[in-house]
């Protein structure tokens, strides 16, 4: 947390205000008379608390993180759940989101404070910044202040999802001709075993999960299909870089809904991984920890391959 609170107007015209009263408070006590002094204290002293009394509130103030996502989707509201220890106008800075006011209203503490964080880009978000301010106790001046609150779990903003990239089709061994890549819950079936991950939702035997009192899945003859796998290499310029986000989600969940396994290649700061997505989910978080490669200057279509 930021110690320091700082005036949301600029302090000129804060200290030009205080030196006038002061000034009139002094020629009140000097010249004045019993009233006129009277007069001038009460409202130097209310004018003073009003000015400078928020500073002490906010820098008082405690915000606490109650409950936050870990999955949010770009230019989508994601609600987070706060809870302040005074009144306070809330306004999220990173990510940006709408400003609301949270906190108790008088004895009475809400018991559900929340405000809503508006991704404008897709990444991995491991703190919040916010800018609390408050006018209390008067409302003459509002002082501001930022913190940094650390999330309970990493935020995972995913990109939108764009219109696919049209991927090459497989060669027939037999006749020469192209056929579709095949769906991967195609087979004879022998039998059921458990869930493992990576299986297709389409595959739950859901009799024998009810008899076996765990998550069954129907066992097919052979490997159906080969993965296929999604090449995704971002470009520097970071429009151009959502654009292509938002193509390859677009491509992983179109194939993912043809039930063909899917191999997501990307690049993340720990550097090159290739791992097998299940559901959309996963696929826009692995987008959104993607970084571009160094050295490319240029936009790169998703690439789309049958693995060997």
């Amino acid at each position: 947390m930021s110690r320091w609170a700082r005036p949301a107007r600029p302090l000129a015209p804060i200290a030009v205000a205080v030196a006038i009263l002061g000034i009139w408070w002094l020629v009140a006590h000097n010249g004045g008379s019993g009233w006129v002094q009277a007069l001038g204290d009460i409202v130097f002293g209310t004018l003073v608390v009003g000015i400078l009394g928020p500073a002490v509130v906010l820098t008082r103030a405690r915000v606490k993180i109650l409950n936050a996502p870990s999955d949010g989707l770009v230019g989508t509201p994601t609600a987070m759940r706060l809870e302040a220890s005074t009144r306070l106008r809330v306004r999220p800075v990173s990510p940006p989101g709408e400003e609301a006011l949270l906190g108790p209203v008088g004895r009475r503490r809400s018991p559900d404070d929340r405000i809503s964080l508006m991704p404008p880009h897709r990444g991995v978000h491991e703190t919040v910044t916010l800018d609390i301010a408050t006018a209390a106790p008067f409302a003459l001046q509002w002082w501001t202040r930022r913190l940094v609150l650390p999330l309970p779990a990493a935020l995972h903003v995913s990109p939108r999802q764009g219109r696919p990239t049209s991927f090459p089709l497989r060669p027939n061994e037999e006749t020469g001709a192209t056929v579709d890549w095949t769906q991967a819950d195609v087979g004879q079936p022998r039998g059921a075993r458990p869930y493992r991950p990576g299986d297709s939702r389409r595959q739950v035997h859901w009799r024998a999960t009810a008899h076996a009192g765990e998550l069954m899945v129907r066992e097919l003859e052979g490997p159906s299909t080969e993965p296929i796998t999604v090449t995704v290499i971002l470009p520097l310029d970071p429009t151009e870089a959502e654009r292509v986000a938002e193509r390859a989600l677009g491509t992983v969940v179109q194939l993912l809904q043809r039930g063909a396994p899917v191999i997501l290649s990307t690049v993340e700061h720990s550097g090159p991984v290739d791992s097998l997505v299940t559901d959309r989910r996963s696929a826009g978080r692995r987008l959104a920890r993607a970084v571009p490669q160094s050295g490319l200057h240029t936009s790169t279509d998703v690439r789309v391959a049958g693995s060997q």
